[in-house]
């Protein structure tokens, strides 16, 4: 019998997804908005992105099935095998950034170049605790984790005193960035997650509540965290989050933070990863997929500079937010909850058509005050709305 996850539980794990990093260094590139201006777009951002992750996690919810075993739903049972590979990927890349986030912070706060001779020892040391990590089952919360958690919010609430204890400066440097861009780049964090969040509330026995605490959890968390590295580029001036540890005089309590964090959340999209690449062979283990895409994060963080991860960022938002528009209008409205083909043509084709769109709206750079996200999204739901009845589906 499966084991049925707590509120509390299904909380923490997406509380403890949203302490990261990679969130506080997306944050830093609102700066140029200025603290009002910015904090808008990142509440704007995680208004829509939250909406989605609440959308996707209850639907997993409901109908007790895996992230990947929702999409099925959609685009069939073979034609899900596309967004488990896109997932696939996906994952891999985020551990890889967050590996080598972490061990380029590392480096500097040890007053070193962000390259340099200890770098692929600091690589390799994050992928073993979060090995360690995923090993003890990151998902049920013993003495050690919890202990690790409680650390990890005190870290960072040390660090939110720290900025607000200080006078805001205009950041350094000539980079701009709108105001929708802004939105939009805050609306793919938790969107991101789609492909995930199922995996942590199909085992609910209140579907409506534990999907509403962890979409809660996460987007508060994440507004959070958008918020510190807001505040921490316009209070140092920099954008770097180690430059900011740094000039901060946090050696200790850096290296603490950004060991945690990275132990912690990169545990998550690795496991995720087995997860969809057993929807496509259901032989392949888990545990074992999600301990060979730590070793691969560790090799890419290695050899290749991955921090700069922008147009990552709009490429999982031309895949997951046409994906969940055209779910979203198959379970809500037609009430669908199991595939009804091998491979469903129109949910492939209308998705195809908003990735399509997304793609161009973002080479043309245009994007309305609310992104791209929100308008893909509309458009792909009430597409899929008309071709599914004009097709008697």
């Amino acid at each position: 019998m499966q084991q049925k996850h707590s509120n509390l539980a299904a909380s923490l794990v997406w509380f403890t997804a949203a302490i990261s990093m990679a969130e506080i260094l997306t944050g830093t590139w609102f700066a140029p908005l200025g603290w009002k201006q910015g904090i808008i777009a990142i509440l704007l951002g995680h208004i829509i992105g939250g909406a989605m992750f609440f959308c996707a996690g209850l639907i997993g919810a409901k109908t007790q099935k895996s992230a990947m075993q929702t999409v099925q739903i959609s685009f069939g049972q073979k034609g899900s095998i596309l967004f488990s590979v896109l997932n696939a990927m996906q994952l891999i890349g985020w551990t890889a950034v967050m590996i080598y986030m972490g061990a380029e912070v590392i480096s500097i706060l040890n007053q070193q170049d962000a390259q340099n001779e200890f770098f692929p020892l600091f690589t390799l040391g994050l992928g073993v605790l979060i090995i360690v990590w995923l090993l003890m089952g990151f998902t049920n919360l013993g003495v050690i984790k919890s202990i690790s958690l409680v650390t990890m919010f005190l870290l960072m609430l040390w660090l939110t005193l720290q900025i607000i204890s200080r006078d805001f400066m205009p950041p350094m440097g000539e980079h701009q960035i709108k105001f929708g861009t802004a939105v939009e780049i805050a609306t793919i964090m938790p969107l991101s997650w789609l492909p995930v969040v199922s995996d942590h509330t199909k085992h609910t026995k209140t579907p409506l509540k534990t999907t509403a605490l962890s979409t809660l959890a996460y987007t508060i968390t994440s507004c959070w965290m958008y918020s510190i590295g807001l505040g921490a580029a316009l209070v140092s001036g920099k954008s770097e989050i180690a430059q900011i540890l740094a000039l901060s005089g946090v050696s200790i309590v850096g290296v603490l933070i950004v060991v945690t964090s990275t132990m912690i959340n990169t545990a998550l999209p690795a496991h995720s990863t087995g997860m969809s690449l057993h929807n496509i062979y259901a032989k392949l283990s888990v545990k074992w997929v999600s301990i060979i895409t730590v070793v691969t994060g560790i090799i890419l963080a290695t050899i290749l500079p991955v921090t700069q991860y922008e147009h990552f960022l709009f490429f999982i938002g031309s895949v997951f937010a046409p994906m969940i528009g055209v779910l979203i209008a198959d379970f809500f409205v037609f009430k669908q909850n199991e595939p009804q083909k091998s491979v469903d043509v129109i949910g492939l084709g209308v998705w195809f058509i908003g990735f399509v769109i997304y793609r161009v709206l973002m080479w043309q750079e245009w994007e309305t005050e609310l992104g791209v996200t929100f308008p893909v999204i509309a458009f792909t739901f009430g597409l899929t709305i008309l071709v599914r009845k004009l097709t008697k589906k």
